[in-house]
């Protein structure tokens, strides 16, 4: 049995959700700032070889300006957490992001970055479709998610939330495996906002086949 089966296995085990803690992720050092890798498909995926499906990760950028290394091959999601971030795709179109506003873009793109930020990336291979969508709730609130077909996950950024009777708090991110999940109820108990990523690939829709 290979890994990759192993993995998705467990997941039925665990109810087919996981909480990853942020205490447990890897964060290291690059030239601008930090980043830290929450969560990478496969497990044993290299994201320095660019030998991954997918890779969610957050981010702290303390140059001014940045100028991104080629991910050819590869599409990212980007939004800042906190910071305003200006992305200058050279010709092609700059892009201002507010808080939880997003760029999608090819990786072999030359890029550069203006602003000093906290952001958060979702990148992934070219068999893969991805998107991230932002919701802010307020306390008491609750939001419902369809994780059916796809593996989705959720990012908190701030506040404490419930799902599945689970606590989360900022910067938990919450796992899903897709096949026979019911609707999937997230509830806020301080005012906060979470990252809801929905993500497809041809190899994971047939690992338990």
């Amino acid at each position: 049995m290979n890994q990759e089966k192993k993995y998705l296995q467990s997941l039925i085990i665990l109810n087919r959700m996981q909480i990853h803690p942020f205490d447990h992720s890897k964060t290291v050092s690059w030239a601008n700032g930090t980043s830290t890798e929450l969560f990478v498909y496969p497990q044993d995926g290299n994201f320095q070889t660019r030998d991954f499906i997918f890779r969610i990760s957050t981010a702290t950028v303390e140059a001014e300006e940045t100028t991104f290394s080629d991910f050819s091959g590869i599409t990212r999601i980007l939004l800042p957490l906190k910071g305003k971030l200006t992305l200058v795709h050279e010709g092609r179109y700059t892009k201002e992001l507010q808080p939880f506003e997003q760029d999608q873009f090819d990786g072999s793109w030359s890029t550069r970055s203006k602003g000093q930020v906290q952001d958060f990336n979702l990148i992934f291979n070219k068999q893969t479709s991805a998107r991230v969508i932002h919701h802010h709730l307020s306390s008491g609130e609750v939001n419902t998610l369809d994780v059916n077909n796809s593996r989705h996950f959720i990012f908190v950024n701030d506040g404490v939330f419930e799902v599945n009777g689970q606590r989360i708090v900022a910067g938990d991110l919450v796992e899903f495996e897709s096949s026979d999940v019911q609707p999937t109820d997230i509830k806020c108990h301080e005012e906060g906002n979470i990252l809801e990523c929905i993500i497809h690939h041809t190899d994971m829709d047939h690992a338990e086949d």
